[in-house]
């Protein structure tokens, strides 16, 4: 039996999320259940990681495993992008964006890097800090597609490809 044909799959769509855009991808086979980390890009069996439950049933769609499998061949399509402006006021006022940041949401974790000076992306607390309503000076984001913050790169940085994964 194909590897595909062994699994039932589902997609995660909590609030916000979407059938086209969902939060998440998980199988079973039987009672197991493996949720594909889009950290690593590879399935996991939750009973070897710190993941207890799969997510509840109100928000898994089955999916067959053919959309299945190109929900898994786009790993753009599980990233989300912004533009960051160090703060709302300086993105009234028109100044450009300094940078892109993205988010990875994941089971096992959330992941949030910025394209920093270095051209490298590495672990950052703006996203976070932008959606906290506690923080007193948060930076200002603003969505963007793959494709848009490819090309933000490029004309900031000069970096081709630094959306690649």
């Amino acid at each position: 039996m194909s590897e595909q044909k062994r699994y039932e799959y589902f997609v995660e769509v909590p609030e916000g999320y979407t059938l086209e855009r969902p939060d998440g991808l998980w199988r079973r086979s039987g009672e197991e259940w493996e949720y594909l980390s889009l950290l690593d890009w590879q399935w996991h069996n939750i009973k070897d990681t710190n993941v207890t439950y799969p997510p509840a049933a109100k928000i898994l769609h089955e999916v067959t495993a053919e959309r299945a499998a190109e929900l898994e061949a786009d790993r753009q399509g599980w990233v989300r992008y912004w533009a960051y402006y160090s703060n709302e006021r300086r993105w009234r006022a028109g100044q450009g964006p300094k940078t892109v940041v993205r988010r990875r949401r994941s089971p096992e974790r959330i992941y949030d890097e910025t394209f920093m000076s270095d051209n490298v992306w590495e672990p950052d607390s703006a996203i976070f800090e932008f959606f906290d309503a506690r923080q007193t000076t948060p930076p200002h984001l603003i969505e963007l597609t793959a494709d848009e913050a490819e090309r933000l790169l490029q004309e900031l940085r000069g970096v081709m490809g630094a959306t690649e994964l």
